[in-house]
């Protein structure tokens, strides 16, 4: 379906947008007095008085239709938000959208050298990722080491650097048995470059044959092609590889995917190669990547950077079908991120809200890229925008694996309808999930209204929902431009197993309303049985 949104301003008209997915939505607002006589939810207001309302235009009845009511902005507060419904035709988050793309670069260190060397702190932080067997996430391992690093099953890595060096069998073996132990899928990089599908070829029957827990999601042939080939130079030489792979019993018919293209470029390199390769069964999926590359926080905190990843969701929606494609590069600026961007705590709140909109949306999967410069100083690269590094077999989280630790708690669950007014001046979207089999809700309170926009938050949950809840509050001491990060002052610890224990929550009595203090750049996980 699409919602459409209408926005009130000040002196100004009410101005319409519409977007997929009747989910989360935000506008501003102002407090109003007449709030501050009691709780009170939505229905209890006069039509006439509501803040913007929500119009439903049923376009995909198949999907469901969430008729949303926007509550008033209580006195004091700097958002509210109501959750409608969960109707049984939402869109549900996949149970594999969680990811990680890491570059080969770091197997040697984050995984290990071997299965009998595997580094178990990078399997906990895994394991840390998903709600439980169910839900294990996919690893991609590639990225610009993917065209420029060479299979040599028994080659020396001593000569590696980021993006260039060896394979060999140890990094293989450490790789999958991770993926084993975790339960975590696997896409394989495969170097297109290079132009040598025979070396393409070894190296995929040596992952199959090292593929003990049938951990292998697909082998992604290239990273980024767009910058070294044309489209036409991409579809033969990606043939050739196709058929090698297709030529041997043991790699015959694996699934394959791509075309892994870069930021922005044309998808008619996704459509072009769905259209030959889907028809075979072999190809599952296409592979595009994004960034975000805003200039600084306050612009990626800026619902115009969700607008623009949306229109990214839609164009390779159109090239290739809907919940057929994996963002499986991304994060919030290219080439290792921005410090003081990246790295803080307000890159949480653009990073879980965009987790949960490419959901919504129908995104397959999100994988977020992830390497560390520490290892290889002569490069004299920095990554600014990973989620957590690994040095010397110990764990150290940045802001962003919180934000991923939070998100595992949509998956596998099914949107609810919501809608959110914020008082003048202040942006907190939330968006809710819903776990059908004992219907309880989740729902995510994001604050991204930038330094000093810190405030009461109010979540109205549907009738029935007025039980004892659970706060989880993803925060920092030094607000958003702060370097560490924690959920309910819970820290990953260096062995890598990560929990925290939420706290207690009352709906304000009588109502299903639920109240709480949300610190600037700040995200609360909410759960309502």
């Amino acid at each position: 379906m699409l919602v459409a949104e209408v926005a009130t301003v000040a002196g100004t008209r009410p101005v319409l947008t519409t977007f997929p997915v009747a989910t989360a939505v935000d506008r501003p607002g102002t407090a109003s007095p007449a709030a501050a006589s009691g709780p009170r939810t939505a229905l209890d207001v006069p039509p006439a008085r509501l803040a913007a309302p929500v119009l439903v235009l049923p376009t995909r009845p198949q999907e469901g239709q969430i008729q949303q009511v926007a509550p008033l902005v209580s006195a004091g507060h700097i958002a509210d938000s109501a959750i409608v419904s969960c109707p049984a035709t939402a869109p549900t988050v996949p149970t594999d959208y969680a990811g990680l793309s890491i570059e080969w670069s770091m197997v040697r260190y984050w995984f290990g050298t071997s299965r009998t060397s595997v580094n178990t702190s990078l399997v906990n932080i895994l394991n840390s990722l998903e709600l439980g067997s169910n839900t294990p996430g996919v690893l991609r391992i590639g990225g610009n080491s993917q065209d420029g690093y060479r299979w040599d099953q028994t080659g020396s890595t001593t000569g590696n650097t980021l993006f260039s060096g060896t394979i060999n069998g140890g990094l293989v073996d450490a790789l999958f048995e991770v993926a084993r132990r975790s339960g975590w899928k696997v896409i394989v990089g495969l170097n297109l470059r290079n132009n040598d599908p025979a070396m393409a070829l070894s190296l995929a029957r040596y992952i199959v044959g090292q593929d003990t827990g049938g951990n292998l999601r697909a082998f992604e042939i290239g990273n980024e092609p767009n910058a070294y080939l044309t489209g036409s130079e991409y579809l033969a030489r990606y043939r050739t590889y196709v058929d090698r792979l297709n030529s041997d019993p043991a790699t015959a018919a694996k699934p394959v995917t791509g075309p892994a293209i870069s930021n922005n470029a044309d998808v008619t390199w996704a459509h072009d190669l769905w259209t030959i390769y889907r028809p075979t069964g072999q190809l599952l999926f296409a592979t595009w990547h994004d960034y975000a590359n805003a200039a600084n926080l306050a612009s990626l905190l800026q619902t115009s950077q969700i607008v623009d990843y949306n229109t990214r969701i839609g164009a390779m929606d159109g090239a290739v079908g809907r919940r057929n494609h994996r963002m499986d590069e991304g994060n919030d600026t290219g080439h290792g991120g921005l410090d003081g961007v990246s790295n803080v705590l307000g890159k949480t709140a653009w990073l879980i809200d965009a987790l949960l909109d490419g959901a919504a949306r129908g995104l397959q999967g999100y994988n977020n890229h992830s390497w560390d410069g520490y290892y290889y100083p002569a490069d004299n690269l920095t990554s600014w925008y990973t989620p957590f590094v690994i040095r010397n077999g110990q764990a150290s989280a940045r802001p962003g694996f919180y934000a991923l630790a939070l998100f595992k708690y949509a998956l596998g669950r099914r949107f609810c309808g919501v809608s959110t007014s914020n008082a003048t001046g202040q942006l907190v979207r939330t968006w809710a999930v819903n776990n059908p089999s004992i219907n309880k809700i989740y729902a995510y309170a994001i604050n991204k209204g930038g330094a000093g926009k810190s405030g009461t938050v109010g979540v109205i949950a549907p009738a029935g929902h007025n039980h004892t809840g659970f706060l989880n509050i993803m925060s920092g001491p030094g607000g958003c431009y702060g370097r560490t990060a924690n959920i309910q002052g819970s820290t990953l610890p260096a062995g890598g197993s990560y929990s925290w224990t939420g706290r207690a929550l009352n709906p304000v009595p009588g109502t299903t309303r639920y109240q709480f203090t949300l610190p600037e750049c700040s995200t609360a996980l909410l759960s309502i049985p």
